[in-house]
């Protein structure tokens, strides 16, 4: 970033390339909605660009730009009531799990686990999802996510172990009845 800040280009260009698989992803779970998340994105990136002058290498890149990101997934749902619509698969990935799987029993199964997950993540409270996303789809540690979504680590751990909680139930409950 620190290149970047100096007018660097192609250190933008490595950044980009670095992050925008999690961070898509982390905007994907967030909003529901591939073209909502496409928009995020731009946003996220957007406000990047923009802030690059402000930069100061006080804490690790990644905590600065999920910070940016939790601050544009808390305008987006201000500006619009959280929908209710199912979490739609990331395409990307589905078409690298179906190559990676190879017979039709096995393609399925792996299409019912993703829908399973799917579910059960949209079930969690949206702060609970925000922590586990944060966790899951970044290298960054408890502290950090504590101090991108503004709260005591000791708030964070409570989240992601409620989160953690609710997916076990959630997705025992799931395999044990089959359903979604």
């Amino acid at each position: 970033m620190i290149d970047f800040k100096a007018g660097d280009l192609m250190a933008f260009n490595l950044l980009y390339a670095r992050h925008k698989g999690p961070s898509y992803r982390y905007m994907l779970k967030q909003c529901s909605d591939q073209s909502m998340a496409d928009d995020l994105m731009q946003e996220l990136w957007g406000k990047l660009i923009n802030a690059k002058d402000n930069y100061e290498p006080t804490a690790k890149f990644t905590t600065w730009l999920y910070t940016i990101a939790h601050h544009v997934i808390v305008d987006h749902h201000r500006r619009f009531a959280r929908q209710q619509a199912p979490l739609e698969q990331d395409r990307d990935i589905e078409l690298i799990e179906i190559d990676t799987v190879h017979s039709p029993e096995q393609q399925t199964e792996s299409r019912q686990q993703k829908k399973t997950i799917d579910y059960c993540l949209k079930k969690l409270p949206t702060i609970q999802l925000e922590t586990f996303l944060l966790k899951q789809e970044t290298d960054l540690n408890l502290e950090q996510i504590a101090t991108i979504i503004d709260c005591s680590l000791e708030a964070a751990k409570s989240r992601l172990r409620y989160a953690y909680q609710s997916l076990r139930k959630c997705l025992s409950l799931n395999n044990m009845t089959g359903e979604q």
